[in-house]
């Protein structure tokens, strides 16, 4: 007897770069698993079809946002970081997993434990922000002294909260990192490696002086050398003190020698954190990011959206191929999590993205609030998750998904 399917996909334009896949394929599954890919597999075989035929409609290895904030519930609005529920800007907008970044440190990340990953049709990674007060008070630094990277605390979180913690978070903001920012770096490091855990490390202070320039720049530089395989430095592409955009020519080497020992290079784009300027003359330099992440938070933002990021970076000249793979094989592999995330394949847990590439030209704007151009739009069609398909929102702009276009909104 053949096989009942209990959802295909078909006449849809797969893309997955990480495994060179680039045609028009049929997707079926089974039992929340992908069961087969192939031309024209038999509709009469399934019990639910999606007909994907569209005009530039392709379907793609679910998204994944490497770096975003999802500790709804969490945090206080007004008074810490506001946090996104993380279905919203997951499978209701063609996102399949989200890693929450460093949104909460020991005092409250039990609430991601019993409230906000078993509630969530999003997959959602944590990591534990290493500052012990993190946005718990309304200051944009998370360490204020050395006794807030506190290793005791930090270790009994982790040991009351088994399986929760994947990574590690430090920002590299505020007074404390101008003074002793090689210690803080040093011990975070430490208490990463005592638990077999990744680093992510923000750089790029968006209140940061001209004149601590240097100085930050000095700190950038005991990181860059600080970081091992598996580490994540996010904000590659910030404008702000501490980036890695002031004095290019003398950070391109050490970029380039992370990179070879297994460091990610995280985009990482943000309200604070994106200088189209900036990724554009690193592309020109051949620093390319690995990943490309929203960190969206519930506060205004300059863009709306993982797939506007990507929009984004195609208006700086990369290819859809290119923002496909940073967002999906690239950022499984970032955390850990690509021997099952991050490509179509049989035996795979069926996490998909169905976009549309719309053709238009369209307005974006970075964290200095200049705007630039593009040609390209993308909009989510469907989220698989777990063979479970889901209709994204109406969108993240009052006309829609798209970003405003030149000569008017929408």
């Amino acid at each position: 007897m053949s096989t009942t399917y209990d959802l295909l996909l078909t006449n849809g334009h797969v893309l997955d770069p990480g495994q060179g896949i680039d045609e028009h394929l049929d997707i079926a599954i089974c039992d929340g698993r992908i069961a087969a890919i192939g031309p024209r597999i038999d509709v009469a075989r399934a019990r639910t079809v999606l007909d994907l035929r569209g005009a530039d409609r392709h379907i793609i290895p679910g998204l994944i946002d490497i770096h975003a904030h999802v500790a709804h519930g969490a945090t206080t609005p007004g008074v810490g970081m506001g946090c996104c529920d993380p279905d919203a800007i997951g499978i209701e907008s063609g996102v399949t997993t989200v890693l929450d970044a460093g949104s909460v440190g020991v005092a409250n990340i039990g609430v991601l434990g019993a409230h906000v990953v078993p509630r969530s049709t999003t997959r959602v990674i944590v990591y534990l922000n290493v500052g012990s007060h993190a946005h718990t008070m309304p200051t944009m630094a998370d360490i204020t002294s050395m006794d807030d990277i506190n290793p005791e605390a930090i270790r009994a979180c982790i040991a009351a909260n088994p399986g929760l913690i994947r990574g590690i978070k430090l920002r590299l903001v505020g007074p404390l990192v101008l003074a002793e920012g090689e210690k803080a770096i040093s011990r975070t490091k430490d208490i990463a490696r005592e638990h077999s855990l990744p680093l992510m490390v923000h750089i790029g202070d968006l209140f940061g002086a001209t004149e601590t320039a240097e100085r930050m720049r000095q700190v950038t530089v005991a990181l860059l050398d600080a970081l091992e395989r598996g580490d994540i430095l996010t904000h590659l592409c910030t404008p702000n003190v501490g980036g890695v955009a002031h004095a290019l020519d003398r950070v391109a080497p050490l970029l380039a020698a992370a990179r070879e020992r297994g460091v990610v290079l995280d985009a990482a784009l943000g309200m604070g954190n994106f200088g189209h300027r900036v990724a554009r003359e690193q592309r020109s330099a051949g620093i390319v990011p690995d990943t490309i992440s929203s960190d969206l938070t519930a506060g205004g933002q300059p863009f709306h959206s993982l797939v506007e990021c990507m929009a984004k970076f195609m208006a700086i000249g990369y290819s859809l191929s290119e923002v496909v793979g940073m967002t999906t094989a690239n950022a499984a592999k970032a955390i850990g999590l690509g021997d099952t995330l991050g490509a179509i394949a049989v035996g795979r847990e069926a996490d998909l993205t169905v976009l549309d590439v719309v053709t238009g030209e369209f307005v974006f704007t970075d964290t200095l609030k200049e705007t630039f151009t593009g040609t390209t739009g993308l909009v989510p069609v469907r989220t698989v998750r777990a063979g479970v398909p889901y209709a994204p929102r109406w969108g993240t702009h009052p006309w829609g998904w798209l970003p405003a276009q030149a000569g008017g909104a929408g």
